[in-house]
């Protein structure tokens, strides 16, 4: 007698903070709520495609969510300061904390971190309640010192204690999917990035780039993708006038599907067409580093309308 089918199991995951009992606990956050997996751009009955229910037996059913439970492991975003540094300048002296976030779910080689002070933290949090006061109330910003700033025992529980607050503000959802959340760990190197770009310093610039596109890519799982299309294009140019063809062609051809019009977050505020035009361009340059030799009505399209293009 066949075997009957049964319903599909939920896979939804919870939301929490976990800490681990060694002498640097580890702040963690759960970063996958069913909601916040739809938003990643990928359901997770697509990540292990199979029959219909309603076709399936028992037998068939579990083992579809075996393979599903295998291969959808719970996403965690770490915090960690393991270091801190202080800084004196001529007429002020102030401590930076460095802030490594780890991806968890699957092995995370890349160990990428930012340096903050106190005040980074304490803008933040205004930020924060500006927007999302009564979900806050009992997330606390460690309070500031007057004096013993720079002692080291203060400095260690500082740490402890900035790091807890992190995972704190991870906790609480629409924290997470804030845009101030978001830039406190981005944006000051995107902006020294732009600069160095300005300035013609494309190496330096192409460094700090890296960086922020691994941290929006570790914090964006709740996020559009088309978020990424700056920096990728941004990586595009630094690389192109560093006569990186290969690279550059790489990195236009993931700021391409999220930056086309069309797509379901689009901003309207990129320049989709100066993507494509210098993609365009660098596909005309790996052809002729080949030895091909492009069609000429393919040359005369790629040449920038306008004699002041940055294209050119």
């Amino acid at each position: 007698m066949a075997e009957r089918a049964v319903p599909q199991e939920n896979t939804g995951i919870n939301t929490g903070i976990q800490q681990s009992n060694g002498p640097y606990p580890e702040a963690t956050a759960e970063c996958l709520d069913l909601e916040d997996s739809h938003q990643q751009g990928a359901c997770v009955y697509d990540l292990c495609p199979g029959p219909s229910s309603s076709c399936m037996t028992t037998k068939e059913l579990q083992q579809h969510w075996g393979a599903v439970k295998h291969r959808l492991k719970p996403v965690k975003l770490l915090f960690e300061i393991p270091s801190a540094r202080t800084i004196a300048q001529h007429l002020s002296k102030y401590v930076v904390y460095q802030i490594v976030l780890i991806r968890s779910g699957s092995y995370d080689s890349k160990r990428v971190s930012v340096e903050r002070r106190y005040s980074d933290f304490v803008h933040l949090h205004q930020q924060l309640l500006e927007d999302f006061s009564e979900e806050l109330e009992e997330v606390i910003l460690p309070r500031k010192l007057l004096t013993g700033n720079f002692n080291p025992e203060t400095i260690w529980e500082r740490r402890l204690a900035l790091r807890d607050y992190l995972a704190q503000l991870y906790a609480v959802r629409c924290v997470r999917h804030s845009h101030h959340f978001l830039d406190f760990f981005t944006e000051p190197e995107q902006r020294r990035a732009h600069g160095l770009l300005r300035a013609g310093q494309f190496g330096p610039a192409v460094a700090l780039l890296e960086t922020v596109l691994e941290l929006q890519e570790k914090m964006g799982g709740w996020q559009s993708p088309v978020l990424l299309v700056p920096t990728l294009c941004a990586l595009t140019v630094c690389q192109r006038d560093l006569e990186e063809p290969e690279s550059a062609f790489t990195m236009g051809q993931r700021a391409l599907p999220t930056g086309t019009p069309g797509t379901q977050d689009h901003d309207p505020h990129h320049n989709c067409n100066t993507v494509v035009l210098l993609h365009t361009i660098l596909q005309y340059t790996l052809r002729s580093d080949a030895g091909h030799q492009p069609h000429p009505e393919f040359s005369s399209r790629i040449q920038p309308e306008h004699p002041s293009s940055p294209l050119r």
